[in-house]
């Protein structure tokens, strides 16, 4: 492990910050930079001493740049094994005991999971747990996955009985679901507008001047988002020949057990019913062409960041109806939400909204009123130093 700074070990030696030193536990640099930039530079403006405890994909000097130092450690997302996560928790924990935060911040379910088994081996005075969605353990329902997702929200609980403990969740389902599994923060818990979005980085768009209308997905290649259920809608679409054009945009992940094949994605690309283009660092761009955000996820979502963005740009947004998508989608007032795997409906909604430009138009402009009602980054960084401030207390 690289050279850590010497500790100090109270906030009366902080200059006036409220602590000293944060720990913040995210599982790809990547991931940190495309989330949590405004969490990152909030931190390091509440501490003095902000350590990123994450896996390199080879951009750790951006981190850095915001003035977090950086740790590459590899949390083994794909694995599901007890010897493995066994072993990451022991060797969080070392890093823990060596770095001795005065906050322990774990963002998502694998951190928050090794994050929080690390905390019984190391003491730590504060811990954040700052859930994004349950991933693929809220959806697989493999006897494995059970048994993990059962520890874990028992891990869960264990950590936030804590005084010291604080709950951040992107939507208020995810709460509920959380306190009828026994995890339960009293008044130590926030609801965030998601990781927040900026405005005039996403602004409100034009009409498209395409001739045909554009659909398109934004995010990762994996089962759980609905991928291949939009890729069968789409292959219905051309059938019917609705003049609309289906776009995915995204990488697939490799360390995601639920990955699609890249493979299987350029199979699809020769059929002509659609186009897959890859990683893209122009997400506004998207929306420059595209007036329809869809996105037709399998289970449950914290507040997806995708979806947030089209908004911001003034797209009307076809989701389904699972957590974090029908909590910020109302249908017909933002957009139109189906069921969950049903491709028949979800064609039969990107047809009617590419039939009808008015009422795209209409949906998107109310999309961008909701963004700029609580899910800015002003309004998601409020919330946060909101909590920090009360953790200070406690």
């Amino acid at each position: 492990m690289p050279a850590l700074p010497p500790q100090r070990s109270n906030a009366s030696a902080t200059g006036g910050k409220l602590f000293g030193r944060i720990l913040l536990c995210v599982t790809e640099d990547w991931f940190a930079l495309s989330h949590f930039q405004p969490l990152i530079s909030l931190l390091v403006r509440l501490a003095d001493v902000v350590l990123v405890v994450t896996r390199s994909s080879g951009r750790l000097a951006e981190i850095e740049a915001l003035g977090a130092r950086t740790l590459d450690f590899d949390y083994h997302r794909a694995s599901v094994a007890p010897a493995q996560e066994l072993r990451s928790a022991h060797s969080l924990a070392a890093v823990v005991r060596e770095f001795k935060p005065d906050v322990l911040h774990l963002v998502a379910m694998k951190p928050i999971m090794l994050g929080g088994l690390a905390a019984r081996f190391a003491t730590v005075p504060h811990v954040v747990v700052h859930l994004t969605g349950l991933g693929f353990l809220g959806i697989t329902e493999t006897p494995k996955v059970r048994l993990l997702r059962w520890l874990v929200l028992k891990q869960m609980a264990h950590t936030l009985r804590r005084r010291g403990s604080w709950l951040l969740v992107e939507n208020p389902e995810d709460l509920a679901y959380l306190a009828s599994a026994g995890v339960v923060a009293g008044d130590r818990q926030m609801v965030l507008g998601g990781a927040g979005i900026d405005p005039d980085r996403f602004p409100l768009q034009p009409p498209s001047q395409d001739r045909l209308c554009r659909a398109a997905y934004v995010g990762r290649m994996i089962r759980p988002k609905g991928v291949e259920i939009l890729m069968a809608a789409a292959g219905m679409l051309a059938d019917r020949k609705v003049p609309i054009t289906i776009d995915l945009y995204g990488a697939c992940d490799q360390q995601n057990p639920d990955t699609l094949d890249p493979a299987a994605l350029e199979a699809w690309n020769r059929l002509g019913h659609g186009r897959w283009h890859g990683p893209t660092t122009d997400v506004a761009g998207i929306w420059r062409r595209s007036e329809i955000f869809v996105l037709p996820a399998l289970g449950r979502e914290g507040l997806p960041r995708a979806l947030l963005e089209a908004a911001s740009c003034g797209r009307a947004a076809i989701v389904t109806d699972v957590p974090g998508c029908r909590g910020f989608v109302r249908a017909a007032t933002e957009g139109l939400i189906v069921q969950p795997g049903d491709a028949h409906a979800l064609a039969d909604a990107l047809a009617t909204l590419a039939a009808d430009a008015s009422l795209r138009h209409r949906l998107g402009r109310a999309a961008r009123a909701r963004v700029l009602d609580g899910y800015t980054i002003a309004d998601v960084v409020a919330g946060l130093e909101r909590s920090y401030n009360s953790l200070a207390k406690q």
